[in-house]
């Protein structure tokens, strides 16, 4: 059986999107920019790593099972798009949690 040929190191590069949009995140934080539902403090630190780092997750495990090889550009924009959606079901459920 002929070997298809994969993405090259699909974690790295989900969570090297995850590394630049958590550090647009924290550098939002500090200029006073942030999601409702978040805290001040360690707390909030804390949720949005967890924000971005699901999304790079996802889309690191979706390139690796994939048959075909994921250009750059398209895992930039899955992480995009899941990173809307992870924060939208955060932000709907943010009343639930308090």
């Amino acid at each position: 059986m002929i070997e298809a040929e994969r993405t090259q190191s699909p974690y790295i590069k989900g969570l090297a999107c995850s590394a630049v949009a958590f550090a647009l995140a924290v550098g939002a934080l500090f200029l006073g920019y942030t999601l409702p539902s978040l805290k001040t403090g360690a707390e909030a630190i804390s949720q949005l790593l967890a924000l971005v780092l699901v999304p790079g997750l996802i889309v690191g495990l979706l390139a690796k099972k994939s048959t075909r090889s994921w250009p750059l550009w398209l895992m930039i924009c899955a992480f995009i798009v899941i990173l809307i959606v992870v924060t939208l079901a955060h932000e709907f459920t943010a009343p639930m949690r308090s």
